[in-house]
C-alpha cells in the first residue's frame, strides 16, 4: 500500500513544480543550516571530552577578593606542586601547564619561534594524548627530554625519524641541548589548549630564580590536578585549602587568595574565569546558534504547511473524486503523509549536499576546521529528525485536504474558507515572529560592531606595527624583562633611522585581554588594591598618544624616573583616594621601596572592551612596585615588544626594510609582526562571526517566512476569486482589491513583529551584558524593523492581488 502511495505521491509532486521546488528550497536551506550549526555545536561540546580521565581532571583556580566582589584565575604559584605532590600523592596527581614560545633549532639549521609546553611527568598520565612514536619523560632525570608534535616532527626532520635526534631550545643564556624522545599527534582541533613541543618543568629553573619559583605570590602558570577518587573531589578540595591555610598560619606574608576546583568539563565552556592558557567559548553563543538552527526548522515547516494548505484549492477536486470512489479519510491522510514524507527526505539529501558545499564558506565565517562526516547513530539520527519534519509539517495538511466533503467540491461549491482560519493565521504570524526577532538581532548586533569600532580607546592604534621579540636567554623574572629591553633597543636605535618611521617605542604590552603583570598589596589600613602593571619606555606615551591630565611623562633627561617614578590611570588614582598625585607614593604593609607618582594619564582601553577599565600604573622600571606587592600574576608571555609608528603609505616596503635590518642584527631569528589595529580587531571574531551568521539566517528567515506569505495570499485569493470578479465587474481599482487583501495580512504581520520586538529587547539586552561598552536600543532600531516587516508583507501579498485583479472577471465568474 505504501509502495502505491509512494509512486502516486512522486507523479503528484512530478506534476505541481512550482509546489514542489518551493517547499524543496525552502526545506533544503533549513535543513543544511542547522546540520552546519548541528556540528559546529557538536564540535564546540566536545571539547576535552575525548581524555578518558575527563571526569576526575580538575583545573585549580585561585578566588581572590577584588573591591565588593570576587576574582577568579588559572594562574598558580610553582610553589604549589611541591606541596601537592609531598602530601597529597595518594589522592591525586599533579601537573603544571606553562606555555611560551621559544627559539628552537637544530645544530646549524634554521630556528624557528616555537609553543613551549612545561608540564609535570603526570601530564601524559592524566591527559589522552596519542603518543605516536617513543615515550614521554617519566621523571626529574629526564629533565632534557622533549617530545614533539607530529607537525613540529615534520618541520625539522621530515619523514624522518625524529625519535634519538637532538633539537636546540634557548632557555638560559644559550641554547640547550634537548634529546628527542617522543613524537605526539598534533593538537587536536578539540582541546582547550596546545603545544608544539613538550617539555618537563623542572627546567623552568632555567626561566625563574628559585625566589620566585618558591614565591606563593608570583604565578607562571595553569595547574591540573586528576583525583584518584572522583567522587571525593569536594572533600579533597576542602583538604588542600585546610593544609595550605595551616603552612601560612604562623608567616607574615600570608596568602589572601582561596583554591577551588574547576573541572575540565568547564574550562572551554566558561567566561567567567580568565582563560589562562586554554581557550574559552561563551555558552550563550552555542545557545543562540542552537536556537538559530531550531527557529530555521520550524519556520521552513511552517512553511511548508502553509503551502500545502495554499495547493488545496488545485487538490480538492482530486479528493472529491477519490472519496467517491470509496477511499477513506485515512488512505487519503496516507497518500498525503508520502507526499510528505518523500519531500522532506529529498530536501534532506539536498540539505547534507548543499551544507557540504558551504562547508568552506561556513568554516571561514566561524574561523573553524569542521569536516561533515557521519558515524551510523548519526545517519539514524538525521534519518529520525527527517521523518519528524515530514510529521509535523505534513500532519495538519494531510488532515485539512482529507477532510474535504466530496460532494461540495465536485459540484465547485467549495470556498476554501474551511479548516481552522486561526491556526493557519497564527503559523503566518509565528514566521513573522522568527523573521522580525532575527532582523532585530541583527540590526543591534551590526550596531554594536560599529560601536566597537567608532569607539575611542583612548590610544593611537592606527599604522603601528608590534614586533614580538623572541624570549631572551635570562635567569629570573627582572633578568627577562631586563634583557628583553635591551634585546629590543639595539633594533629600535637602527629603525629609527629610517625616515618612514616616525616613533619607535618599548613595552611588555599594550593591548589584549590578561596581558599586562597582575598584581595587588594592601594598604597600612588594610585596603586590598588590585591593578595592573605595563613596563614601558620613555616613547610609550607618545607613540600611543596617551593624554596626561596631571603632572609629567617619563623623561630621558631625569635620572630619577628610573628607580622609582611611575605614572597611574584616573581609575587607579580613584582606586586609591588620591586627590592629587603630585607628591604621592604607593604604600603597603609590606613597603614599597622608595616610589613617587609623576603623572595621571587619561583613562585608555588596555582590554578589550567586554571589559570596563581598572586601575593600572605604568613604570619604566617595576623593581620599585614589585617590592611592595603580596601578589604578582602573569600572563603566558610578558616578552617585551616593539611598538613601531609608520608614518607611510607603502607599510609593506617598510616591512620588508625593516626585515632586512632585523637579519642583520639577529640573523635566524624569526622576524615576526602584525598591525595593531588588526589585532583588536581579532578579539572580536567570534562577535563579528556570530553577527554574520544571525544576518544570514534573517535573510533565510524572512524570504522562507515570504513563502508562506505567498502561500496564505494565494490561498486567499484562490478563496475569493469571484468575490475579486465582481468587485473588479462593479468598479473596483487594482489598488483599491490590493488594499482590502492587505489589510488583513497587516493585522496578523504587526502582531508578529510587535510579539517579536520586546522578545528581540530583552535577549540583545542579556547579550549586551558581556560588553563594557555597549550600543542603546533606541526607538529608531524598532521604527526601521517595523516598516521593514510591512513593506515586505505587503510587497508580497500585492503581487499576487495585482496578479488576480488582472484576470478577465468573465472566466473567473463562468466557474459559478
Amino acid at each position: 500500500m505504501w509502495k502505491n502511495y509512494f509512486k502516486i505521491g512522486f507523479r503528484n509532486l512530478l506534476k505541481n513544480k512550482t509546489y514542489t521546488i518551493i517547499n524543496l528550497l525552502g526545506l533544503t536551506v533549513g535543513i543544511a543550516t542547522s546540520i552546519l550549526l548541528f556540528f559546529y555545536i557538536q564540535h564546540q561540546l566536545s571539547f576535552d571530552t575525548f581524555h578518558t580521565n575527563k571526569e576526575a581532571i580538575f583545573r585549580i583556580l585561585r578566588t581572590q577578593q577584588s573591591g565588593e566582589g570576587f576574582t577568579k584565575g588559572p594562574s598558580m604559584p610553582l610553589a604549589l606542586k611541591p606541596v601537592l605532590e609531598e602530601n597529597f600523592s595518594s589522592e591525586m596527581i599533579f601537573t603544571n601547564l606553562l606555555n611560551n614560545s621559544y627559539l628552537t633549532k637544530e645544530d646549524g639549521g634554521e630556528g624557528f619561534s616555537q609553543s613551549v609546553l612545561f608540564v609535570s611527568p603526570a601530564f601524559y598520565e592524566m591527559f589522552s594524548f596519542r603518543m605516536l612514536s617513543g615515550t614521554f619523560p617519566k621523571s626529574s632525570e629526564n629533565r632534557h627530554d622533549i617530545v614533539l608534535s607530529q607537525s613540529t616532527s615534520q618541520r625539522y626532520f621530515g619523514n624522518q625519524e625524529a625519535i634519538g635526534k637532538t633539537l636546540l631550545v634557548r632557555l638560559a643564556d644559550q641554547f640547550i641541548s634537548f634529546n628527542v624522545v617522543g613524537v605526539i599527534e598534533d593538537t587536536p582541533s578539540n582541546s582547550s589548549f596546545s603545544y608544539e613541543l613538550i617539555m618537563l618543568d623542572d627546567n623552568t629553573d632555567q626561566l625563574y630564580t628559585e625566589e620566585q619559583r618558591n614565591h606563593w605570590h608570583m604565578a607562571f602558570g595553569d595547574a591540573y590536578l586528576m583525583v584518584k577518587n572522583k567522587d571525593n573531589a569536594l572533600n579533597f578540595e576542602k583538604s588542600m585549602q585546610s593544609y595550605i591555610d595551616r603552612i601560612f598560619n604562623d608567616r607574615e606574608d600570608p596568602i589572601d587568595y582561596n583554591f577551588e576546583l574547576q573541572p575540565l568539563s568547564e574550562v572551554y565552556m566558561n567566561t567567567e574565569v580568565a582563560p589562562g592558557f586554554s581557550t574559552s567559548m561563551n555558552p550563550t553563543i552555542l545557545w543562540i546558534l542552537a536556537g538559530i538552527g531550531v527557529l530555521i526548522i520550524v519556520i521552513a515547516c511552517i512553511n511548508f504547511t502553509t503551502m500545502a494548505i495554499g495547493s488545496s484549492a488545485y487538490r480538492a477536486r482530486e479528493v472529491g473524486v477519490r472519496k467517491s470512489m470509496g477511499a477513506a479519510s485515512g488512505q487519503l491522510f496516507g497518500q498525503f503523509m508520502s507526499e510528505s514524507i518523500l519531500i522532506t527526505l529529498a530536501s534532506l539529501f539536498l540539505g547534507l549536499i548543499l551544507a557540504s558545499l558551504f562547508l568552506p564558506v561556513f568554516n571561514e565565517l566561524m574561523d573553524t576546521a569542521l569536516k561533515i562526516s557521519f558515524t551510523l547513530n548519526q545517519v539514524l539520527i538525521l534519518f529520525g529528525i527527517g521523518l519528524i519534519i515530514a510529521v509535523m509539517a505534513g500532519s495538519y495538511p494531510a488532515i485539512f485536504l482529507s477532510s474535504f466533503k466530496p460532494v461540495e467540491v465536485l459540484k465547485s461549491n467549495m470556498s476554501l474558507k474551511f479548516g481552522k482560519q486561526n491556526l493557519r493565521l497564527g503559523l503566518l504570524g509565528f514566521q513573522f515572529f522568527i523573521s522580525i526577532f532575527l532582523i532585530t538581532c541583527t540590526v543591534v548586533m551590526y550596531r554594536q560592531m560599529k560601536t566597537i569600532e567608532g569607539h575611542d580607546l583612548g590610544i593611537n592604534h592606527t599604522s603601528i606595527l608590534q614586533v614580538e621579540i623572541p624570549p631572551p636567554a635570562s635567569q629570573g623574572l627582572m633578568d627577562f624583562i631586563e634583557k628583553g629591553f635591551d634585546y629590543a633597543r639595539v633594533f629600535k636605535t637602527e629603525i629609527q633611522k629610517m625616515p618612514e618611521v616616525e616613533n619607535v617605542s618599548i613595552a611588555t604590552s599594550i593591548y589584549g585581554d590578561n596581558s599586562w603583570f597582575q598584581a595587588g598589596f594592601d594598604t597600612p589600613d588594610d585596603q586590598s588594591v588590585n591593578f595592573s602593571i605595563n613596563i614601558i619606555d620613555e616613547n610609550f606615551v607618545d607613540v600611543f598618544g596617551l593624554q596626561i591630565l596631571e603632572g609629567r611623562n617619563f623623561s630621558e633627561n631625569i635620572p630619577s624616573d628610573r628607580s622609582g617614578a611611575f605614572l597611574v590611570n584616573e581609575s587607579m588614582k580613584a582606586e586609591l583616594g588620591w586627590e592629587t598625585v603630585l607628591g604621592s607614593s604607593l604604600e603597603s604593609r609590606r613597603g614599597f621601596p622608595e616610589n613617587k607618582a609623576i603623572g595621571t594619564v587619561k583613562n585608555f582601553h588596555f582590554e578589550s572592551l567586554y571589559n570596563d577599565i581598572t586601575p593600572a600604573i605604568l613604570v619604566l622600571n617595576p623593581d620599585h612596585v614589585f617590592g611592595g606587592l603580596h601578589s604578582l600574576w602573569m600572563s603566558e608571555d610578558m616578552t617585551p615588544k616593539l611598538f613601531v609608528k609608520l608614518q607611510t603609505k607603502n607599510a609593506q616596503a617598510s616591512i620588508e626594510k625593516m626585515s632586512g635590518i632585523w637579519k642583520d642584527l639577529y640573523g635566524s631569528d624569526p622576524f615576526n609582526y602584525s598591525f595593531l589595529d588588526e589585532r583588536i580587531a581579532k578579539q572580536y571574531t567570534k562577535d563579528q562571526s556570530l553577527r554574520s551568521l544571525v544576518s544570514v539566517a534573517a535573510i533565510l528567515a524572512i524570504i522562507i517566512a515570504g513563502m508562506g506569505l505567498f502561500a496564505m495570499a494565494s490561498l486567499a485569493i484562490a478563496s475569493r476569486i469571484k468575490e475579486i470578479g465582481i468587485r473588479k465587474v462593479l468598479g473596483a481599482t487594482t489598488l483599491e482589491i490590493s488594499l482590502l487583501f492587505n489589510k488583513d495580512f497587516l493585522k496578523i504581520t504587526l502582531i508578529g513583529i510587535l510579539t517579536a520586538l520586546p522578545a528581540s529587547y530583552y535577549f540583545m539586552q542579556q547579550w549586551l551584558e558581556d560588553f563594557a561598552v555597549k550600543t542603546t536600543m533606541g526607538l529608531g532600531i524598532f521604527i526601521l524593523v517595523i516598516v521593514i516587516g510591512i513593506a515586505f508583507s505587503i510587497l508580497v501579498v500585492s503581487s499576487q492581488t495585482i496578479k488576480a485583479s488582472w484576470l478577465n472577471p468573465v472566466k473567473t465568474l463562468k466557474t459559478e
